[in-house]
């Protein structure tokens, strides 16, 4: 192997172990995916909840291509545009939280009607990784890093999306199994609501978080 290509391979190694420390960190941390993937795994279960997180996955790599190939830098060029998509992403969350707050803990954790019945779909959890600022917080990171790196120009792309994926998908599943474990001691009722509350109030503060920079921009 001659140094150059000696040069190369220490900086993909270099490059992957970064993505991955980034990867891990921002996939474990509480945020829209993650809350949202617990709730489905207590109301759920894992098995009906693996089409969300794959999608979850499915639209991290799309987004993460994306950024690469330039519409991070359109996004941050046109802030109506990534208002648009804050205010969307919001909205949602805020619809789910007053889901979660006035579910009745009488009933079957997975009762419901419409939407609300059901867990998010593979394509309806792809969807929302577009209006999803983390993710876009997470691509840039990423793309910010392979840009940088002394890696060849064919290899950029795949690393960055693999290494992301290959650590997201085990990271938010650990979210669901941990919203199904918790299926066995909310069987109470008042346990339930409290549950709930605590949740839709998660979700809600995220929505106002995802709304912070809109409101910021208003007000300046």
């Amino acid at each position: 192997m001659d140094a150059t290509s000696l040069t190369m391979t220490s900086g993909a190694a270099a490059l992957s172990a970064q993505l991955a420390a980034l990867a891990f960190g921002t996939s474990i941390t509480p945020g829209p995916n993650n809350l949202m993937l617990l709730s489905s795994g207590l109301r759920f279960g894992v098995r009906r909840t693996l089409p969300h997180c794959f999608g979850v996955s499915a639209g991290l790599a799309l987004v993460l291509l994306l950024a690469y190939f330039g519409l991070g830098a359109l996004l941050s060029r046109v802030p109506a545009l990534q208002a648009l998509l804050s205010i969307t992403g919001a909205l949602y969350l805020l619809w789910l939280a007053k889901v979660t707050a006035s579910a009745d803990p009488r009933k079957p954790l997975d009762a419901g009607s419409g939407a609300a019945a059901q867990p998010m779909s593979l394509g309806a959890a792809v969807a929302f990784q577009f209006i999803n600022p983390k993710v876009w917080g997470m691509a840039a990171s990423g793309v910010s890093l392979v840009l940088a790196a002394d890696v060849s120009d064919v290899m950029r792309a795949p690393l960055l999306v693999g290494v992301y994926c290959l650590l997201n998908l085990p990271c938010i599943s650990l979210w669901v199994v941990a919203g199904s474990g918790m299926r066995r001691h909310l069987a109470e009722p008042r346990l339930r609501r409290l549950f709930n509350c605590v949740n839709a109030a998660l979700v809600a503060a995220t929505a106002l978080w995802m709304l912070k920079p809109v409101m910021t921009a208003i007000l300046r």
